[in-house]
C-alpha cells in the first residue's frame, strides 16, 4: 500500500479485513444522555458541544474549555485542520514548541516595564520574545520548504496568510509598550497563530502508513475533534485523526464492537478564572455568545484590532445559517437540558471578541465617502496652515514633497462636501514653534513627552479617531484637575472625556524624566533642550502625522480595498514606510540616515517611490501617465519627477477630500546643523 496524505486521502469503503472500523468502539463513555465512541483514541473527553457558550479572552489569555488549541471541539470543516492542533501534553518537553503554551507572568524576566514612561506599561523580555521569534522561525522555514515542494497547491488552507498575522503579532510584541494583561492577550493570541499554523503543517505532510493490526490507533499527537456524523468520523478515522462520535443510545447500531467501557477524561489544567481588566488598560473585549462548530471555531481565532488593521473593515460574521448553526441545532435537539439555554442565547451569537475604543467616538478615523450624505461645500482656508514654518527645529523639508505642496491647487470648490473638520492623529509640529510665550510652548512640549507613549499605544490599539486642534491645545496645555463649569471649562471637560483619566493624570504626576526613543530627557531642563532633540522631536510628530493621514486618505478614496485584515492593500501599504513599525514608532532608536522616501541612496529611493507608485495607482484621477515604472537604470532626475508627481497627486487628493494641506514626510535632522 503506497503512502498518502491527510490532505490526499478520498473517502473510501475498508474491505472486511477484520479489523475494527469507523463505528466500532475502542472505547464507549456514557455522558448524560448520551453515548460517545471513539474507534481509534484509548480516552473520551469531556464534550463541551451541547450548548452555546460565551467566547472571551480569562485570565490567561486564553478561552477556556471552548478552546480548540487546548480541548477537542466540535468539527468544522472550514477549520479541518484544527483536529491536527498539536496537543500541550506532548509536545510541552520540546525546548521550542513548548513555548506555543507559554505563560507569562509580571516578573521582570518575563514582561519588561518601559523606562521613563509615566504608564505601567511595557514588553515581553527580549530574551523570552527570541524564543517566541525561535518557534516563528521554525514553523516558517517548514512552511516554505512544503510550499517549495508543493507549489501547485491550491487548496483552502492558507498557511502564508496565517504566517503574516504570526509575524505582525511577533512585531507588535517587540515593538509597542502594553499594560501587562494586554500583553498576556498578545501573547496568547500569537500563540493560537502559531498553534493554527502547526496543525495546517501536520495536516499537509503527515504521512499515513499502511494500516496492521485489528485496531488503527490515532496518532496521539493531535487534539482530535468530536462528531455526529458518520462521514466525518469516517474521514478522521481513514486520516488517523482521534475521533469521537456521540450518538443516541437508541441508535447505536447492534453489531458495534465495544472493547472496553471508561469514564470521560475531565480537563484539570485549563483555566477557567475570568480576565480581571485593570485601570487604563487598552485591550478591551466583550464576549459573545456562539454555536459550537464553526462560528465558536471563528471566535477563538478572533484577536484585537491593532495599527493598520484598525483601517480595515471587520471580517463578517458567520451567517445564522451556516452548516456549523445547523450542527449546533442537531446537538440541541439531541441534548434536551440545554436546548432552552442555547435557544434563549441565540440572539447574540454573532458577536465576537472586539476592541471597544473611547466611549461616544467613532471606531473609524473617517467615514468613507460612500457613507456621507452629500452637503454643500464649507470649508474655510486658512492660509497659515500653507505657510512654511521659519523655525530652526522644524526638519528639513523633502524637496520633491515641499515642491508639490507649493503646486496643489488651493481652490475651496474642489473640496468634497462634508469634509470632516480639521483633525490630526498627532498634535500638530506648529503648536511647539508658533506663538509668544515660551512656557507655553515648553510646557506643550513636556505635556507631550510625557503622554507620547500612552497615546502610541492607545491610537495603535484602541481609536483611530484623530483629534481636533482646539483639543490638542487643551490637552497639551495642561488640564486641571478641577474644571469649572464655565464655556471654557465645558471645552477642558471635553478634552479630559476624550483623552481619559491616565492620560489627564500623568500631566499632574509628572515623573523627573521620560523616554523618547533612545534618550532619555530630564522635564526639569525643558526649557534649556538642545534645537537637536526638539528637531527629533518634531520630525517623529511629521513622520507619525503623514503615516497615519495616508492610510486614513487611502481608506476614504478606495474602501473596497480594505475588506479585511488579509488584504494586499494592508501589506502594500507597510511596505512604503520603512522597517517593521508599521504606523508607529515608539522605543526605536533615531533613525542615523534617512530612509525610505527620504533615502538618498538612488537604488533604495527608487524602490521606495516605485512602491508608492504602485500603492496610488488604484486611486481615483491617478494621472495616466505614472502608470509605468521606472526602469531600475532611470537617473535620479528621473525619480525625483516621478516622486514631485506621485506627491503632488497625493496632496492634491487629500485637499480634495479634507480641505487642508497634509502633514508631510521630512528629513531627519542633523547634528551638524546645529553645531554639533
Amino acid at each position: 500500500m503506497s503512502l498518502v496524505r491527510a490532505y490526499e486521502l478520498l473517502l473510501r469503503d475498508r474491505p472486511g479485513d477484520g479489523r475494527h472500523g469507523a463505528f466500532d468502539a475502542c472505547v464507549l463513555a456514557k455522558y448524560n444522555d448520551h453515548w460517545i465512541t471513539s474507534p481509534n483514541a484509548d480516552y473520551v473527553p469531556e464534550p463541551f458541544i451541547f450548548e452555546g457558550a460565551r467566547v472571551e479572552p480569562l485570565r490567561d489569555g486564553r478561552m477556556g474549555h471552548i478552546d480548540c488549541f487546548q480541548w477537542p471541539q466540535l468539527h468544522a470543516e472550514l477549520y479541518i485542520w484544527s483536529a491536527c492542533i498539536p496537543r500541550k501534553a506532548v509536545y510541552q518537553d520540546d525546548p521550542t514548541w513548548k513555548w506555543m503554551w507559554w505563560n507569562i507572568t509580571q516578573s521582570p524576566d518575563d514582561f519588561t516595564l518601559e523606562r521613563g514612561s509615566a504608564f505601567k506599561v511595557g514588553r515581553i523580555h527580549v530574551d523570552k520574545w527570541k524564543q517566541l521569534e525561535t518557534v516563528f522561525n521554525r514553523l516558517d522555514g517548514r512552511a516554505q520548504e512544503w510550499m517549495l515542494k508543493y507549489p501547485r497547491y491550491d487548496g483552502p488552507l492558507k498557511v502564508e496568510n496565517w504566517l503574516r498575522s504570526c509575524r505582525r503579532c511577533l512585531l507588535r510584541l517587540k515593538q509597542l509598550p502594553f499594560t501587562f494583561r494586554d500583553t498576556v492577550i498578545l501573547v496568547a493570541f500569537f500563540q493560537r497563530i502559531c498553534l493554527d499554523v502547526f496543525g495546517m503543517l501536520e495536516y499537509l505532510e503527515t504521512v499515513l502508513p499502511p494500516a496492521t493490526g485489528a485496531i488503527v490507533e490515532a496518532f496521539d499527537r493531535w487534539m482530535g475533534a468530536f462528531t455526529t456524523d458518520p462521514e466525518v468520523c469516517q474521514q478522521h478515522f481513514e486520516t488517523r485523526v482521534p475521533v469521537w462520535l456521540i450518538w443516541k443510545p437508541h441508535s447505536v447500531p447492534p453489531d458495534m464492537k465495544v472493547l472496553k467501557e471508561v469514564e470521560v477524561t475531565y480537563p484539570s489544567d485549563i483555566i477557567t478564572d475570568p480576565e480581571d481588566f485593570e485601570v487604563g488598560q487598552v485591550l478591551k473585549w466583550t464576549g459573545g455568545w456562539c454555536y459550537p462548530g464553526e462560528p465558536r471555531h471563528k471566535h477563538t481565532r478572533t484577536g484585537p484590532v491593532i495599527g493598520l488593521e484598525q483601517f480595515a473593515r471587520p471580517w463578517p460574521e458567520p451567517g445564522a445559517q451556516s452548516s456549523s448553526a445547523t450542527t449546533a441545532s442537531t446537538l440541541k435537539s439531541m441534548h434536551t437540558a440545554s436546548s432552552s439555554a442555547a435557544s434563549s442565547s441565540g440572539a447574540n451569537s454573532s458577536t465576537g471578541a472586539v476592541r471597544s475604543g473611547r466611549p461616544g467616538k467613532r471606531s473609524q478615523p473617517y467615514p468613507s465617502t460612500e457613507s456621507r450624505p452629500r452637503a454643500k461645500p464649507s470649508v474655510t482656508p486658512n492660509a497659515e496652515l500653507w505657510e512654511d514654518l521659519n523655525d530652526p527645529t522644524i526638519p528639513p523639508a523633502i524637496s520633491a514633497w515641499h515642491a508639490a505642496l507649493q503646486g496643489v491647487n488651493k481652490d475651496a470648490k474642489r473640496v468634497r462636501p462634508n469634509a470632516p473638520k480639521i483633525a490630526y492623529f498627532f498634535p500638530h509640529p506648529a503648536l511647539f514653534v508658533r506663538g509668544e510665550s515660551s512656557d507655553r510652548r515648553h510646557r506643550y512640549l513636556r505635556n507631550w513627552l510625557v503622554s507620547r507613549a500612552g497615546w502610541i499605544t492607545r491610537l495603535s490599539v484602541s481609536d483611530v479617531t484623530p483629534v481636533t486642534p482646539r483639543t490638542w491645545r487643551a490637552f497639551l496645555n495642561t488640564i486641571p484637575e478641577r474644571i469649572s463649569s464655565t464655556f471654557s471649562g465645558n471645552q477642558l471637560r471635553e478634552a479630559a472625556n476624550l483623552f481619559g483619566p491616565e492620560l489627564v493624570r500623568v500631566q499632574h504626576d509628572v515623573p523627573s524624566h521620560v523616554q523618547f526613543r533612545d534618550t532619555s530627557i530630564f522635564l526639569a531642563d525643558i526649557g534649556r533642550m538642545t534645537q537637536w532633540t526638539k528637531s527629533k522631536v518634531l520630525w517623529d510628530l511629521y513622520e507619525h502625522n503623514f503615516r497615519f493621514e495616508f492610510v486614513a486618505l487611502a481608506r476614504v478614496l478606495m474602501p473596497d480595498m480594505t475588506l479585511d485584515r488579509e488584504s494586499e492593500w494592508l501589506d502594500r501599504v507597510r511596505q512604503v514606510f520603512p522597517g517593521d513599525s508599521e504606523l508607529t514608532m515608539c522605543a526605536e532608536p533615531f533613525p542615523s540616515e534617512n530612509q525610505g522616501l527620504a533615502s538618498s541612496d538612488p537604488k533604495l529611493k527608487l524602490e521606495y517611490v516605485e512602491k508608492l507608485r504602485v500603492l496610488l495607482s488604484p486611486w481615483p484621477g491617478f494621472p495616466s501617465d505614472l502608470m509605468e515604472p521606472l526602469p531600475s537604470s532611470a537617473s535620479l532626475a528621473r525619480v525625483w519627477a516621478l516622486e514631485r508627481k506621485l506627491a503632488l497627486f497625493y496632496v492634491q487628493s487629500f485637499f480634495d477630500n479634507f480641505g487642508r494641506p497634509p502633514i508631510l514626510p521630512r528629513l531627519i535632522p542633523v547634528p551638524s546643523a546645529y553645531g554639533r
